[in-house]
This record gives structure tokens, sequence and C-alpha cells, in this order.
């Protein structure tokens, strides 16, 4: 059964990076929102014209075409979208935390880097994840929220061995949930608690 084509305009919110996503099969998928307001929603279809680079954020203004279905197969979509025009491009903050980063200081004091291990942060907003080791145990926990300053962790969970020197990973697992906000400073990254005091620093990892 065909349908009349309409078209139609709509402003869209692009986010700065794909996600893994299962549509017909494993795919990568845009994310996206229609106010400023909403949640991120996966997009499953494809927007003609729209050169998306990871990085950026993208409000868009796109045409959306309603399509005959009788000449579709049975898995595409019935819109087609269009981009129109690209209304702003910015750098999204945020996508910089996407790296490995090593602990240099904990509560303003300097680690000593002669230690077995210093602790490691694996940050992946695709995954809202925190991955790494504290100097010594592996640790995983959830990005709950994150703006361009502000960070919010889940509970971490870890393997539970004992280590020679476990200074280090006891200052480490005592700030880690106290961690409240943040700031990138070149190739650093600073952790701030709740009344603004830094608490955690560490190096982008080479």
């Amino acid at each position: 059964m065909s349908c009349d084509n309409t078209t139609k305009d709509k402003m869209m919110f692009i986010n700065s990076y794909k996600v893994d996503c299962t549509g017909v099969g494993k795919m990568q998928c845009l994310q996206v929102k229609y106010t400023d307001s909403d949640n991120w929603v996966y997009f499953y279809d494809t927007i003609e014209g729209f050169d998306f680079k990871p990085g950026y954020l993208y409000q868009i203004e796109v045409s959306i075409d309603a399509i005959d279905t009788s000449t579709l197969p049975s898995d595409k979509s019935n819109l087609k979208f269009t981009l129109k025009k690209v209304i702003s491009k910015q750098k999204d903050i945020t996508y910089r935390l996407n790296d490995i980063w090593v602990v240099t200081h904990i509560n303003n004091e300097e680690l000593d880097k002669a230690s077995f291990q210093l602790p490691q942060l694996e940050i992946s907003l695709k995954n809202k994840q925190l991955l790494g080791n504290d100097g010594c145990n592996n640790i995983k926990g959830t990005i709950n929220r994150i703006t361009d300053s502000e960070i919010e962790l889940g509970p971490m969970m870890g393997t539970k061995k004992m280590c020679p020197q476990m200074d280090i990973p006891n200052k480490f697992n005592r700030v880690i949930s106290e961690i409240r906000s943040y700031k990138l400073d070149g190739l650093e990254l600073i952790f701030f608690d709740k009344k603004n005091k830094e608490i955690m620093r560490s190096m982008k990892f080479d």
C-alpha cells in the first residue's frame, strides 16, 4: 500500500559521538534529540548530505520525507532525512575525556612515580563507563551524569587482591567517590569534590 509523499522540516541536535546499537544487525548510531531539554535517543537512519565528525555537537535543520512503503524492503524506514543546513557546530569539551589518564596527584600530594603502579582511569563516554586500576586492583564503575564541568560517578566495583604497597590504592579509593566536578587543563584532567577542592589530578596517557 502506498502513501502520499509529504515533507516537513525539523530541527535536530546531534551528539558528539556514535554509540553501538542494533537495528537489522549491529551498527553505530547517531544520538539525536529534537529539543535541548530532551534526552538523547538512538537514530537508526541516515541523514543525506550530513557529514558527521566525532567530537562536535551539531544543531541542524532537516527535511523529512515520507516514502512510498510499497517500494521499500521490509527492514527500511519509511522516512527519508535530508540535511537542509547546519545551524551550529561546536567542539564538545567532554569528548576529550575519552582517553586513558594516569593519576599523578591525590589531595595535592604528588604520587611517587617510582611506585610499582600509578592508578589509571579509562573514560568511555560511549559506554558511560570508567575503567582502570587503583594502583593495585582493577576497577569499574558507571558515569551517571556528565556536563562540561560536572561528573557524577556510580559505585565502583573492583578486584580485592592485596598488594605489597597499599598506600596509594587506599588514598585513591578514599577520594574517587568524592568526585563531583572536573576541569581539563592542557593534557591534565583535574577532579574536585563538592566544595570545589582539588582531590585528584591526572595526566593524559601517551
